[in-house]
């Protein structure tokens, strides 16, 4: 295990997309928001995911530089067709039409269908907040895509469901929760395996129903399932999901019996409010600030340090990987060096991904930044 640059790797993912056939505004957004989930500790949906992407592009199942189509637009409603493009990239842009309409008219309801992989759905949520907006957003994924047992049940049969909601503060900060409606998400197992590690008990059942902590016999034939969190209640809040944001779309909810099923197909239901059109900046921004003060002053558990808020634990990883770096394990990266040959890049080895390593600046370093020019 160890660690990356951030801004180098940026630039060597986007490389990749583009030598997929990606334009340059399509690998950048695309390869940005993969680092990015790394850079706030969700390697579940990072650079893991470049050799799935290329995969399902080589299989026909992501169409490359697509625009939106928009199905329908009023003052307060747009909805979306991405046909099958990157997550990414239609989402970036259908985002930018819904957040300027709350803007003007107070609040927007975006419904998108047929988007590859979202990617990390809080980065949508912080997009929403730094321009004053509250969101609340859904997302189903239809066919492929089943992976969690219902309540009581022993196989797959929905999809990990993520609901993520994004609150504003001031100077462009904000409040994220962002979280998959399983006990965990197929990402991190993704990881697990990876690292030879074993999950914790109780998120996952093997193929004949038994709980299991062994990431490889969830992949293993029969395949397992995740279990819901909370029970009844995750099942519940998982099912509701479905139906907003797959079949409210048009989408599809996640049952095998759809045109999609043969891939990974995501499809989102989002609600953005304009809190100027609400109540008064400072009204919004003191309430939360009472009730921030109020729930951290609680008298904390044994052995905690601090109560975090959502949102907080990412927001700490992300000052930590871009001061010291990404770690990513030696089976990610060789999957990028494979996946980078595969589109074409034959000069990328080790040699090069040493490259990218995350050198700590000299105290030299920081000397010569601050010498005057001599121009």
């Amino acid at each position: 295990m160890q660690n990356y640059n951030h801004k180098k790797l940026e630039e060597f993912v986007s490389k990749i997309f583009v030598h997929s056939g990606s334009n340059e505004q399509e690998s950048k957004i695309v390869g940005d928001h993969l680092v990015d989930s790394n850079l706030v500790g969700h390697d579940s949906h990072g650079v893991i995911r470049v050799s799935k992407y290329i995969e399902w592009l080589n299989q026909g199942n992501i169409k490359l530089n697509q625009s939106i189509n928009i199905l329908k637009e009023e003052d307060h409603f747009l909805h979306i067709d991405g046909n099958f493009g990157y997550g990414q990239s239609i989402a970036k842009y259908s985002f930018d039409i819904a957040i300027k309409k709350a803007k003007e008219k107070g609040h927007c309801i975006l419904a998108m269908k047929n988007l590859g992989h979202i990617g990390r759905l809080g980065a949508w949520s912080e997009l929403a907040a730094v321009n004053d907006c509250v969101s609340i957003m859904f997302v189903n994924t239809s066919g492929f895509g089943i992976l969690m047992a219902p309540h009581g049940g022993t196989d797959r049969r929905l999809s990990a469901n993520p609901i993520a909601i994004g609150i504003p503060m001031e100077n462009k900060d904000y409040l994220v929760l962002d979280m998959a409606t399983s006990v965990v998400a197929e990402g991190k197992i993704m990881v697990a395996r990876n690292k030879k590690v074993k999950l914790a008990d109780g998120l996952i059942l093997d193929g004949h129903g038994n709980p299991t902590n062994d990431p490889e016999v969830f992949y293993s034939k029969p395949v397992g399932s995740i279990l819901p969190f909370g029970g009844h209640k995750g099942f519940g809040l998982a099912f509701m999901i479905d139906i907003l944001s797959g079949t409210l779309t048009g989408g599809n909810s996640s049952h095998p019996d759809n045109p999609n099923s043969h891939t990974v197909i995501n499809n989102t239901f989002a609600i953005i409010v304009d809190t100027k059109k609400t109540v008064s900046d400072s009204y919004f921004q003191n309430d939360i600030n009472r009730l921030i003060n109020w729930v951290k002053a609680s008298p904390k558990a044994k052995d905690v340090e601090e109560i975090l808020l959502p949102g907080e634990v990412e927001k700490n990883i992300k000052k930590e990987r871009i001061s010291k770096g990404i770690p990513l394990d030696d089976l990610t990266i060789k999957g990028l060096i494979e996946t980078a040959n595969l589109v074409g890049m034959k000069d990328i080895n080790e040699d090069y991904i040493n490259c990218l390593l995350y050198k700590s600046p000299s105290p030299r370093d920081g000397l010569i930044s601050r010498m005057p020019s001599s121009a």
